[in-house]
C-alpha cells in the first residue's frame, strides 16, 4: 500500500510540474506551484546571460522576480532565480536578454 502512494504521490507531482524549452534559448523554465502561487523557475544553461525583463502571460498576469533582485541579473551556467505569477494559470514567459528575446510556452 505505501509503494502505491509513494509512486500514485511522484506520478502528481511529476504531472503538477511542467517544463518549456525554446530553441537555442539561454534558460530553461520549470513552472510548478507552491502555496496556490504558479512559480517559473529559471535556470541558465548557457556560460554568461543578463535578463533585462521579463512578462507572464503577455503582461497580463501580476509578476515578480523572486528575492530582492534588481534588474538587470547576469547568470552563469546553472545559476537560477524564480518568477513568481499570481491569481493566473501560466500560459507564456517572455524574456528579455542581452543576447534577445525568448519565449517559452507552457500547455
Amino acid at each position: 500500500m505505501k509503494k502505491s502512494f509513494n509512486l500514485l504521490a511522484l506520478t502528481s507531482m511529476l504531472l503538477a510540474s511542467s517544463a518549456s524549452f525554446a530553441d537555442d534559448a539561454p534558460f530553461e523554465l520549470n513552472m510548478h506551484i507552491e502555496q496556490g502561487v504558479g512559480v517559473v523557475q529559471l535556470q541558465a544553461v548557457t556560460d554568461q546571460i543578463v535578463l533585462t525583463g521579463f512578462n507572464i502571460n503577455r503582461g497580463n498576469c501580476k509578476s515578480k522576480l523572486g528575492g530582492i533582485y534588481p534588474l538587470p541579473l547576469t547568470f552563469k551556467y546553472g545559476q537560477g532565480v524564480k518568477l513568481f505569477a499570481f491569481s493566473c494559470s501560466v500560459k507564456e514567459v517572455v524574456l528579455t536578454t542581452n543576447q534577445g528575446n525568448f519565449t517559452y510556452s507552457f500547455r
